[in-house]
């Protein structure tokens, strides 16, 4: 595509030479003749400009350029939509592998593909253009919407709920058992896990991540969502829309996550907690009560995050000084 074209696709303005063909994009320092690359401030524009790129996707307050230019509000965005454009994925034909099991009695939508080895049960219904890759167990009567994706070994347990457009990577298990028991007299007894799971639009779950059905009451994962690889989601959990979740997080059992939550890598959540909306959890993060919505958080447990660095600091400043203080007669910390 000509350069004024994925202007126009993105919306922003060319500057230089507009009709010079765009034939791929790279990142900067992979950057040839023909591609198109983004640069979010000056040094990055400084080092596209040293490179063979053809046009250079940046925002409205760099400086110009002897390089094309496509001027955004958001360079980053406006990449994705232009790559989007450039490797749409077209939608696979009918195909079940020889090897494939489907139950006579499951429902199989238009353009569904199977791979080899793939186990559909009794009741699953499967909608238009999924793609269910080789070594898939889906068991029985769950649900899969249209143009969602399954990479290979992905297990859904009975009554799994996946709506539009949802990607579960290779190794993801969704509606095994979650780890309720009680304890009476020396025994454990395993408490009833009745619920299910529902994952609803636009959620792509990373690799080996588990997700736990409800004991008594759905675990869902809002729409938008976005989890990490080897993440564990506890029975009835509830996520809410457009949360991003870094690998390797544990959320506990019955615990509700708001809207547009950001947690970093390896944050673990206890049980029954509340984390209301437009919440940042820290990497390492120790949660074991309500965090109020808009609040950025880190340590163990939650702390503001402020907070946190000013203890830090007062801590560094006590190991560096604690040989020269003195405690008073009055109780006070001085200096010899």
């Amino acid at each position: 595509m000509k350069i004024k074209e994925l202007a126009l696709l993105v919306k922003g303005v060319a500057e230089g030479d507009e009709d010079i063909n765009i034939t791929g994009l790279s990142g900067i320092e992979s950057a040839r003749l023909g591609d198109l690359t983004f640069a979010v401030d000056e040094a990055h524009l400084a080092s596209a400009e040293h490179s063979d790129v053809s046009c250079i996707l940046t925002g409205d307050s760099t400086r110009k350029s002897t390089k094309s230019l496509i001027r955004v509000k958001n360079p980053k965005l406006s990449f994705l939509i232009i790559y989007n454009t450039f490797h749409r994925q077209e939608s696979k034909n009918a195909y079940v592998h020889p090897t494939a099991a489907i139950a006579g009695s499951a429902t199989l939508g238009g353009n569904v593909w199977v791979g080899a080895g793939a186990v559909v049960e009794d009741g699953v219904v499967i909608g238009d253009h999924v793609v269910i890759e080789s070594n898939c167990v889906i068991k029985k009567n769950s649900e899969i919407g249209p143009f969602s994706h399954l990479y290979p070994n992905v297990t859904l347990y009975e009554n799994t709920k996946l709506k539009k457009n949802v990607i579960l990577h290779a190794g993801v298990v969704v509606g095994s058992d979650g780890f309720g028991y009680v304890k009476e007299e020396g025994k454990i007894y395993k408490f009833p896990q009745l619920g299910s799971v529902i994952i609803e639009d636009n959620v792509e779950i990373g690799a080996n991540t588990t997700i736990d059905r409800g004991s008594l009451s759905d675990t869902v994962i809002g729409a938008g969502t976005k989890i990490d690889n080897l993440c564990q989601i506890a029975h009835n959990v509830k996520i809410g829309k457009n949360v991003l979740m870094a690998a390797q997080c544990g959320i506990s059992g019955s615990t509700t996550i708001g809207n547009d939550v950001t947690m970093g890598g390896q944050v673990g959540v206890a049980d029954n907690v509340k984390i209301e909306d437009n919440v940042t959890i820290a990497a390492k993060t120790g949660v074991i009560g309500v965090i109020k919505k808009n609040s950025v958080v880190w340590g163990v447990p939650a702390r503001p995050i402020a907070q946190v660095k000013r203890q830090i600091a007062v801590l560094s400043w006590l190991t560096k000084n604690f040989k020269t203080l003195s405690i008073t007669k009055g109780g006070h910390i001085g200096k010899d």
